[in-house]
């Protein structure tokens, strides 16, 4: 019996199809590599309710290990998620509060979720620009000149530039930066001035920059 022309069309397509498929790249890229984390700190800090002039303080820079999955969306759109091992922060006074030292230390964890435009599709140098949101999360207080340290997560919006350099169709290594625009809280109390209550609202603003190996899966 002869066989049926529309059945083996069929067919020929369907395998067409998925051999084409197969020879297309994942749109999924994992990336790994270190983190810097650097603060642009500005405080207003009261206590018992009143502001102390001059008072500020600083949040001290750290590095961990970044992870990136990433999505391409399109040729040109890339979803990107990046996490990674909480760092830890070191609070010291600044202005009329330098003589308190350090007032605290605080671990947290920053998730960055944003969307990435590739201003060069192809070549060996590709650049790429984006924006999208942050939030932190703090995992743990430690106490110094203020005891009771309580840091509040906060939410940011974020700016991100970087480029890639593809090593081969599944390799490639990556460097950008992401401004995160970040405010947050900060309450204890001081028991240099009798466990008087203080609070501090703090823009800690910090540029995140990720140097990192990325593979395709």
């Amino acid at each position: 019996m002869p066989k049926n022309p529309m059945i083996l069309a069929a067919c020929a397509l369907f395998l067409t199809a998925g051999h084409a498929s197969a020879a297309d790249p994942s749109p999924w890229t994992v990336r790994l590599g270190p983190a810097h984390v650097g603060f642009s700190t500005k405080a207003d800090v009261s206590v018992g309710g009143n502001l102390v002039p001059g008072g500020d303080a600083s949040a001290s820079s750290s590095t961990t290990l970044g992870i990136e999955l990433a999505y391409d969306v399109s040729d040109r759109l890339t979803a990107r998620f990046l996490a990674g091992i909480p760092p830890e922060t070191t609070l010291t006074g600044k202005g009329s509060l330098a003589s308190a030292g350090q007032l605290g230390k605080v671990t947290y964890a920053p998730a960055v979720l944003s969307l990435t435009y590739k201003l060069v599709n192809d070549g060996p140098v590709r650049p790429y620009v984006g924006a999208g949101i942050n939030y932190t999360i703090v995992t743990r207080n430690r106490d110094a000149f203020i005891r009771d340290l309580n840091t509040r997560n906060a939410w940011g919006s974020v700016l991100q530039a970087g480029v890639e350099f593809p090593v081969d169709a599944d390799w490639s290594v990556s460097l950008d930066a992401r401004k995160i625009f970040l405010k947050t809280k900060a309450t204890g109390t001081l028991p240099a001035f009798g466990g008087a209550p203080t609070r501090a609202d703090v823009r800690l603003n910090p540029l995140v920059v990720f140097l990192s190996v990325g593979r395709r899966f």
